[in-house]
């Protein structure tokens, strides 16, 4: 993994970039740290926030000309957040003053300001806290120049006196009626290290460095009104305080330029989105300052600006609080772990690869490639938690074992119907591109014939309902004159989800091998997971979807129509960017009179259902906060087209239709409530589908019946049955460890209850189980399994 190109991309996301206040205050106040205090109605604490970055808080708190507002995203939508009036009621409210602090020693050298107004004091103050010995000479007889100007109601002269005595306090030197002329400041320059003039004016013509403040190449500073050309008052201070830090560099003699690009007002990169924003008036006052409720009320209209787009979208990253910097840092960290963090590993395996982050971001940072990546470099350097993803990999396997997996031609023609058949598929054009049609033209064997078209229903629409699957392929077979084949398996989306590479290209290479056994068909795909496999792996193979197909060819008749019902559309995931499938899903509504309002979150910007990425084994818990959160979305029942999506929406308690409950299901009242099988019932409803396909279109006799619990009735209470799908433990282990400890008589018996338990390791687990024997049958009280290897001697 290219960590440098990690930590590159992660550092593109602006979600720590500065609100717009908070960049062009020229003291880049945290405005949104404020607001936050100013809403829970801690004054103090929001106080304490000013302080921070504003010197003389009393007083700039108090008349500051507040430019911040200016630049408000509210103003936009109303008025700007009073900033400068809920600064005052934290002056007024939240008050206290500061503790004692030890004095800084003065090592660095001396440097003058000439110049007591609040440009000059603030440059002294700072120098000062850098550890400097400075003086001041100031021309009248008091510090704070033009401040007195603002002596009023709100700014009284006992706060402006107890302010600028901090300058007396810490030490400064200050020398009042010394007016200082171009004679004086060529003496001064020889006698300090460096020089800052803060007078406001001067008598001759001076060249400042807009960004050092340097005058030419020498000691001298000058900033202020003599550099900004204007009165604001808390651009004199921000020019005092960036002096300062010039002034420093320069007595030290390092870079004067160097990471200062945001000092002062400045235009922030973050991109806050309006428009789920209402309007909310600006809150008037009843006296001069807000009182405590009407500043809470007012700064409760601060919507904390922050680039979050992708974090609200995605139930995952709202989850563990990560945008993408912090995310990938964290991916960082856990890559040069040993084994990882438990948190890191559980956050990387609780996303579902949905892409919609990117789709979020205006600047194209995708998590899901990231994170796709770093399950890949786990897996290779032997990091990735076994349990995370164990279960599905192994379901995975079982559905291309021989119990499910099959690939055939079309079903052999009856006699009777050979040769109208015969005369359909052996006409002018279709003889000449018609695989299926050469191939039965050649006399070649039914089971060998090349086919045009190969339906690949997929694993999780033939566990969740295995009766549309054959429905489906009957409807192929009489409407489609070319020859549909039919393919049972898994695609391999478990292992690319899992980061698995090595699984994923032995199931890439297995499709290949049939596709061009079978005469390189079309593959007709009616699982969306399958598609993004396809289209991510397996280029050359041309797909289209069930729903173009039933656009192309027509959608079989059903009684079971609900008129004028209204639906809302859950896209899957993995058909983010397939605009054909998200319009033929629609017609197909549509056309069966169903009326379709669009989620918020539909079609390129759809969510997950929480399946994706293999979240529902990795993290239950994550899974049911993404069902939890489209639910929250959707206000009619959804359609879907997922199986999947159906059954973890319908486990959440959502009336959910999957787009082939209307098309062939005669009981739409109760089909949308339909829960999805439990994990040992999907495993037996593959194996039946073969066998049932098998039997009544093929004719065979394939002597492969449901796996019967090893002759063993098992009884299985519901709170067993919960607790194995909790535990990923199925029906057929617990039958193994059953029936091997009454074949091997290794068990222990519990004479207090009459329990059984038994133990035995298949794979990588070891199962027990706790059982009683009655004579109807085997009676599960208990199921337990773990990775430790238990080792008699």
């Amino acid at each position: 993994m290219d960590y440098d190109k990690l930590l590159e991309t992660g550092d593109k996301c602006i979600h720590d970039e500065p609100a717009a206040c908070t960049a062009w205050c020229p003291l880049h106040m945290d405005v949104t740290a404020f607001m936050a205090e100013m809403q829970k109605g801690d004054f103090k604490k929001a106080y304490k926030v000013m302080e921070k970055r504003i010197p003389f808080t009393r007083i700039i708190g108090l008349v500051c000309d507040h430019p911040c507002e200016s630049v408000c995203v509210r103003n936009g939508c109303d008025e700007a957040v009073s900033i400068s009036e809920l600064e005052k009621a934290a002056v007024i409210l939240g008050y206290t003053p500061p503790k004692k602090t030890l004095p800084i020693p003065k090592k660095n050298g001396k440097v003058a300001v000439l110049g007591g107004g609040m440009n000059g004091i603030t440059a002294a103050f700072e120098l000062d806290k850098k550890g400097f010995v400075v003086a001041i000479y100031e021309k009248s007889d008091k510090l704070g120049g033009y401040i007195w100007d603002c002596e009023g109601a709100i700014l009284d002269k006992k706060i402006i006196e107890e302010e600028l005595q901090v300058i007396h306090k810490i030490g400064i030197h200050v020398n009042l009626n010394h007016k200082i002329n171009q004679t004086d400041l060529e003496k001064i320059i020889v006698e300090y290290d460096a020089v800052y003039l803060a007078t406001g004016e001067w008598e001759e013509t001076l060249n400042i460095n807009p960004e050092t403040f340097q005058v030419e190449d020498s000691p001298l500073f000058a900033g202020g009104s003599l550099l900004n050309r204007n009165n604001s008052m808390i651009d004199a201070v921000s020019s005092g305080k960036r002096a300062a830090v010039s002034i420093e560099r320069y007595v030290k003699k390092i870079s004067m330029t160097a990471s200062r690009d945001r000092e002062g007002s400045f235009e922030t990169p973050l991109n806050f989105e309006m428009d789920d924003v209402q309007p909310v008036m600006r809150v008037n006052k009843a006296s001069g300052v807000y009182n405590e409720d009407e500043a809470v009320k007012e700064a409760e209209r601060c919507l904390k600006c922050r680039c979050n787009q992708c974090i609200k979208a995605c139930s995952h990253m709202k989850k563990f609080q990560m945008p993408p910097k912090r995310y990938t840092r964290q991916i960082n960290h856990n890559e040069n772990v040993i084994m990882g963090t438990r948190y890191a590993n559980k956050m990387i395996n609780s996303c579902t690869l949905c892409g919609l982050c990117k789709e979020q971001c205006f600047l194209d940072i995708s998590m899901k490639d990231i994170i796709q990546e770093t399950r890949e470099s786990m897996v290779e350097r032997d990091k990735m938690p076994p349990s995370a993803h164990d279960f599905a990999l192994k379901d995975m396997a079982f559905s291309n074992s021989s119990k499910f997996f099959m690939v055939k031609s079309p079903p052999p023609i009856p006699d009777e119907k050979r040769r109208e058949r015969e005369r359909e598929l052996f006409t002018y054009p279709r003889i000449t591109f018609s695989n299926y049609a050469k191939s039965m033209y050649k006399g070649e064997a039914p089971e060998n014939a090349k086919v045009d078209y190969l339906f690949y229903p997929g694993c999780q629409l033939s566990a969740s309902y295995p009766e549309y699957v054959q429905k489906t392929y009957e409807y192929l077979l009489s409407g489609i004159k070319e020859g549909v084949g039919l393919m049972l398996g898994c695609c391999g989306a478990p292992a690319d989800w899992a980061g698995r590479k090595d699984l994923m290209q032995e199931n890439v290479q297995k499709l290949k091998e049939i596709w061009l056994e079978k005469g390189k068909p079309t593959f007709i795909l009616a699982c969306s997971s399958c598609l993004s496999i396809f289209e991510k792996y397996l280029q050359d193979i041309e797909v289209v979807s069930l729903w173009e197909i039933f656009q192309r060819f027509g959608i079989p008749s059903n009684n079971g129509k609900m008129q004028n019902y209204v639906l809302n559309v859950h896209d899957a995931c993995a058909t983010r960017n397939n605009k054909m499938i998200h319009d033929s899903v629609r017609k197909i509504a549509s056309a069966l009179g169903y009326e379709i309002e669009e989620l918020k979150y539909s079609k390129d910007k759809t969510k997950c259902c929480g399946y994706g990425g293999l979240v529902y084994y990795a993290n239950r818990e994550q899974a049911e906060d993404f069902v939890k959160d489209r639910m929250d979305e959707s206000s009619d029942d959804l359609l879907v087209y997922c199986a999947m999506c159906k059954d973890l929406f319908v486990s959440g308690g959502k009336r959910t239709y999957h787009i082939l409950d209307l098309i062939f299901a005669q009981d739409l009242e109760n089909i949308a409530l339909k829960k999805m099988p439990n994990l040992s019932q999907r495993h037996e409803n593959r194996m039946q589908l073969k066998s049932k396909l098998l039997k009544e279109l093929w004719r065979e006799q394939t002597g492969m019946e449901s796996e019967k619990s090893n002759g063993l009735n098992l009884i299985i209470p519901d709170e067993v049955w919960e607790m194995m799908e909790q535990r990923y433990i199925l029906k057929e282990d617990i039958a193994k460890v059953v029936a091997n400890a009454q074949a091997t008589g290794e068990r222990f018996f519990n004479p207090k209850d009459s329990n059984y338990l038994a133990r035995l390791r298949l794979d990588n687990i070891t199962y027990w189980v706790k059982y009683q024997e009655h004579e109807e049958g085997i009676l599960i009280n208990s199921v337990y399994g773990h990775r430790m290897e238990v080792v008699e001697e």
